[in-house]
């Protein structure tokens, strides 16, 4: 499933991305672990919050990759509706902007969660998609249960 729209995890590549140009003059060796928690954000001109990622732990790899456990994104859209994504581990890599996972992926917004397993996203081309068991759930607000 190709996921179009600019989802959390867009936000956590951002702040990944963002992270990543921060910590480039002081790269960290492999093994360099962030063992109590993690977030980043970032705001929008008005100082709004544009969106939010975090984590239990972040462990560099390689200098380039780095492993994100436990990860919750949550984007705030101009409209006031919220889009929260979760997965229990992810690789993101500083140089390509890409965040791959084998795990299970949850997206929520106010009228759908959708689920997978394993997901590849690119943040320079503002794309992801789910590998597979890919399930979608619409919701509707008033309504008596989900539509599947």
């Amino acid at each position: 499933m190709h996921i179009a729209k600019a989802l959390p995890l867009l936000c956590l590549s951002c702040a990944l991305a963002a992270a990543g140009e921060d910590a480039q003059p002081q790269a960290k060796p492999p093994g360099s672990e962030l063992r109590d928690g993690f977030t980043f954000n970032s705001t929008r001109k008005d100082g709004r919050v544009e969106w939010k990622v975090a984590g239990s732990s972040a462990s560099f790899l390689t200098p380039e990759e780095i492993e994100l456990k436990n990860v919750r994104a949550i984007f705030f859209s101009e409209d006031g509706t919220n889009t929260v994504a979760t997965t229990d581990k992810a690789i993101f890599n500083k140089e390509t902007h890409r965040l791959r996972t084998d795990e299970f992926v949850t997206i929520a917004t106010e009228n759908s969660v959708t689920t997978g397993t394993g997901m590849d996203w690119d943040h320079e081309l503002k794309r992801g998609a789910l590998r597979k068991n890919v399930k979608v759930i619409f919701t509707q607000t008033g309504a008596k249960g989900p539509i599947q």
